[in-house]
């Protein structure tokens, strides 16, 4: 399962649960939509940090970083890189 999947999964089964959705478009704006809130984000970067081995600094998160599951991908792969 690559990154996208992984995070997708996680946002529909433990962040998005009571909106029905049964997939997310990588492009859907997940703040403006309601997807994600602040929890949600808190739990998507505990999720991240733990699964992809990064460390998200408060610093990074910011909706630029949080968008969509492009974002969110680029984000994770970027943080591999550099650790």
């Amino acid at each position: 399962m690559g990154t996208l999947e992984r995070l997708e999964k996680v946002l529909l089964t433990e962040i998005a649960v009571g909106l029905g959705k049964k997939s997310l478009d990588p492009d859907e704006d997940l703040l403006e939509q309601g997807i994600v809130d602040s929890l949600g984000i808190m739990k998507l970067v505990v999720f991240m940090e733990d699964t992809f081995g990064i460390k998200v600094d408060d610093a990074e998160i910011v909706p630029e970083n949080f968008n969509n599951l492009n974002s969110i991908v680029t984000f994770v792969e970027r943080q591999m890189r550099n650790k």
